[in-house]
């Protein structure tokens, strides 16, 4: 009861993404943060970031879960979503090349994934994109 009531926290903003972190946890979720941003382009997996981190997976599941709010595989999803959020603003790359170089092995999931976070698809952000880009 005296973790969940402390004022002794570091907040991270990592490219949009906040968490609130109690400082005995700030090292262990920078490592997995840290872990994700350098490997998001291939598959990342939870064996891996839970032998990172000294935890068994369904422990750093749910230490996950309860630190963030949401699963690992949502904020590795995240994190590939704003990649291509970034990659789709540069018009010479086709959707797959986008898809693909955020990590996703494929098209109809990064499609389905994008919109779920985003609310519109990646064509449609792009032509989005482009127009903020011809007003200003």
């Amino acid at each position: 009861r005296v973790l969940g009531q402390t004022v002794d926290y570091q907040s991270l903003n990592a490219d949009g993404f906040a968490f609130e972190v109690q400082a005995q946890h700030l090292e262990r979720i920078q490592e997995v943060y840290e872990y994700v941003e350098a490997n998001f382009q291939q598959e990342v997996t939870l064996d891996e970031v839970s032998r990172r981190v000294n935890m068994t997976v369904p422990a750093f599941c749910r230490y996950f879960k309860r630190l963030t709010g949401k699963t690992f595989t949502h904020f590795v999803n995240e994190v590939r979503v704003a990649q291509a959020c970034q990659l789709l603003s540069d018009e010479h790359l086709s959707i797959a090349a986008v898809s693909y170089d955020s990590g996703f092995n494929n098209l109809s999931h990064f499609s389905r994934v994008f919109r779920e976070h985003t609310g519109v698809s990646p064509s449609e952000y792009r032509t989005a994109s482009q127009m903020r880009r011809a007003v200003h």
